[in-house]
This record gives structure tokens, sequence and C-alpha cells, in this order.
């Protein structure tokens, strides 16, 4: 009787165990059966809201993101085969030498991505000589009023208006000489702060950038301890009307790089009377600075009137550069290495000024520019490659005398034709008694996007 009663037990538990799986089985069905039902009923209008919604975030982000830049292949002719120029670079190299070329001057992408007060930027410039990095930089801003930024990297020397200025906008092909031999790249590693006034104040049109850099130009790295200082204030100004603006500026550059164990040469009046250069006495101190300090003030204006927009500029500069015997850019063979030459200390001065003509509302753009660099102030003419006074090429004056006409295809394209009459004063070098033939005429083709 007793097994009878043990047999009933547990078939009756086995039942309600099964019975209890069944339920907690059909419980799963139901509700997956529940959401695959919600899931084929959800209303055609919802999955719409989600699927734009997941585009439109995608399209924040990517909005972030922009892509600039511009091309400039460009011919050049220049008077005489293998002539050293400033139009882009020499025209030869060893013994290959040429009076024409066709060549990819600039070729610029920029990518630049931008969230609340962040931006960061790279621009790379793709020529027939390769790739190189022309800036790189992460740059903050203040949330508040946007009036106060931080800019650390490879950025743009903050040195008067034409080195800052693009390449893409400028009115000539090429920035005035002095630029080119003092800022080589225009370009160097370090920090700047800026501060613009709002337009809020009675001061908005202000500006006051900072900055401090290796002083070594481009990308290459450090070699001495010395970094250079740099200071530029502006002030800009346009009519309620927009129709006339103008705008000044001072900018101050002081630095320099250690001379290592080369020998320096100071300008003074010597023994016999003429003007020249002398040994420096302290020689022997191998950790002295070759100083560099510029002094610079820029002004324009714009104005429209009946024959149409008439733009005038001009900035002036002075101050103490180092230089070799033969040239006043860095006294090394290396940007990223001690001198490899005695160094010479001079005072320099130069200048720029344009005219700038807009043919009424066409599409025409006429272009006069004249500037000049003159290395050595304190001497001139025939007394530079005087026997005995250790001047030679880096103290020649070369002036320029540029004529242009642009004519803008539409908004994103445009030619350039130009044409640069240059001088140099007449020495006793033997290369440089006469005027040089380095005339040159440049056909460029832009293309920005």
């Amino acid at each position: 009787m007793k097994k009878i009663l043990s047999l009933a037990v547990l078939l009756s538990f086995g039942k309600s165990k099964a019975f209890s799986n069944q339920s907690v089985n059909n419980s799963i069905d139901t509700n997956i059966t529940v959401s695959v039902m919600k899931e084929e009923i959800e209303a055609p209008i919802d999955t719409l809201t989600r699927t734009v919604s997941g585009l439109m975030d995608d399209m924040l982000k990517l909005k972030r993101l922009k892509i600039t830049g511009y091309v400039q292949p460009q011919f050049q002719y220049i008077d005489s085969a293998g002539a050293q120029s400033f139009a882009g670079g020499d025209f030869g190299s060893g013994s290959t030498k040429y009076t024409n070329r066709f060549t990819m001057r600039r070729a610029r992408f920029k990518f630049t991505y931008t969230f609340e007060n962040i931006l960061l930027m790279v621009n790379i410039d793709a020529r027939e000589t390769g790739l190189a990095m022309r800036e790189t930089y992460a740059k903050i801003s203040d949330p508040w009023l946007n009036m106060v930024s931080l800019t650390a990297g490879l950025l743009q020397t903050q040195f008067g208006f034409e080195l800052t200025q693009s390449s893409s906008e400028r009115e000539s092909p090429e920035r005035a000489r002095y630029n080119q031999i003092l800022f080589p790249v225009e370009r160097d590693l370090g920090a700047f702060g800026s501060l613009v006034v709002p337009k809020s104040s009675k001061l908005y049109g202000l500006k006051l950038d900072v900055g401090y850099m290796n002083g070594v130009a481009g990308v290459s790295p450090e070699f001495d301890s010395f970094k250079d200082y740099t200071g530029r204030l502006q002030y800009s100004k346009s009519l309620k009307s927009e129709k006339a603006m103008f705008s000044v500026a001072a900018s101050y550059y002081n630095g320099g790089y250690r001379i290592g164990t080369q020998k320096d040469y100071n300008f003074n009046t010597l023994a016999n009377g003429d003007k020249g250069f002398e040994f420096a006495s302290d020689t022997a101190n191998y950790n002295r600075k070759a100083r560099k300090e510029y002094m610079g003030a820029d002004v324009q204006t714009s104005f429209e009137w009946p024959i149409g927009i008439t733009t005038v500029r001009a900035e002036y500069i002075q101050g103490i550069q180092p230089g070799t015997s033969e040239s006043n850019q860095r006294a090394n063979n290396s940007l990223a290495a001690l001198p490899t030459k005695p160094i010479y200390h001079r005072q320099f001065n130069g200048a720029y000024f344009y005219l700038i003509q807009d043919i009424g509302t066409s599409r025409f753009q006429v272009v006069a520019k004249y500037d000049w660099f003159d290395p050595n102030v304190k001497i001139s003419g025939e007394a530079i490659g005087k026997t005995g006074t250790g001047t030679n090429l880096g103290d020649v004056r070369f002036d320029t005398y540029g004529f242009g006409i642009n004519f803008r295809i539409n908004s994103y394209a445009k030619v350039m034709a130009y044409y640069d009459y240059v001088t140099n004063e007449s020495t006793s070098i033997s290369t440089v008694k006469k005027d040089l033939k380095d005339n040159v005429f440049t056909l460029r083709f832009q293309i920005k996007y």
C-alpha cells in the first residue's frame, strides 16, 4: 500500500513540475511573441524618426570637419639660365640651368576640426618636390566671450601683414624679398596667445598676438636653448556701409641662435677709415648668441568708389640680422644644427608698397608693387666688395618692381599674369658689378575649394 501511495505522490510531483516548466516556457514564448509583435507593429513614422535621428547625429559629426585648400600650377620665364630668384626659387641647381619651367607652386590641403571652443588644424603642401607639413596646431578659446585664445604647434609667425596673409588671397605671386629672407618658411614651432576685443566694447577692432617659439623655422627640431619672442598689435575699422576700411599695426621680434665654435664679425669703421667687418673679440665664448631683432609697422586702406575698389598697403621693417658673408639667411647649412660658417652681424631695413585696383565691377584687377631689402644700411655701392672690408654678396641691396593683372573666372578660380623687374646696386664684387639679369614673368592658375 505504501508503495502505491509513494508512486502516486511521485507522479503527482512530476506532473506538477512538468506543468510548472511548461508554464515558464509558455511565459517566455509569450514575451518573445509580444516583443516580436511590438517590433512588427512599430509604426513606420517611429522607424523613420529613429533613422533620421541617427543620420543627423552622423551629419553633426561630419560638419565639425572641414576640408579646404587651393592649388597653384604655374609657368615662369627668367632673363638668364640658372639665375637666383625669390619668385619661387632659383632657376637651376649645380650644373643644371634653365630659363623657364612649369611648377606646382603650392597645393594645400587643409583639415580643420572644430568642436565648441576647440580647433584642430592640419595643413599639408603637396608639390612635385614631395609632401611638406605647413601647419599643425591645436587652438582653444575661452567659452564665454571667445575673446582669448591659445594656439600651440607648428604655426604661422605673427609679424606684419603680408607674412600672415594667405598665399591664395595675396595679389602678387610671392612675398617681398625681406619676408622670404627673414622668415624662410613663415612658420615655426611654438605657441602664441591672442586677445580680440569683443564687438560690445568701444575698443572693438583691437587685436594682440604674443608668440614664443623655437626660432628654428618650419618643422626642424630645436638645437639650442634660445627662444624667439614676437608680438603684434593691430587695430582695424570699417564704415557701417562697409565701403571703406583701414587698419594699422606694429610688430616686434626678438630672438637668436647659438653661434657655437664659429667666428663672428661686427660692422665698424676700420683703422684705415673704410667701413667693413672686423673680428669679434669674444669668439672664445661658445655660448654667445647671434641676435635677431626686428621692428615693423604696416598700414592699409580699401575703399569702394565708381571706378572700383582701391586698396593701398605699405609695410616697413628694420633691425639686426646675423648671416654669412654670402647671404642674410640663417648662418648654417641645416636649419636643425649649429652654424657651420662664420657669422656676420648687419643692420638692415626693407619695405613694400601695394596699389591694387579693381576695374569697376568687372572680373579684372590690376596690381603694382614695389619692395626693397637693404641688408646692410651702413654701406652701399662700390664700397661693397672693396679689398679689406670683408663685405660680399650678403651686403647687396635689391629693389623689385612688380606689375600684374588678375582675372577672376568665378568665386573659386583665377588667373594671374605678373612681371617682376628686379634691380641691384652696382658693387665692386666681380659678379655684381652691374644689374643682374633676373627679371621673372609668372603665369599662374589658381583654384580654391
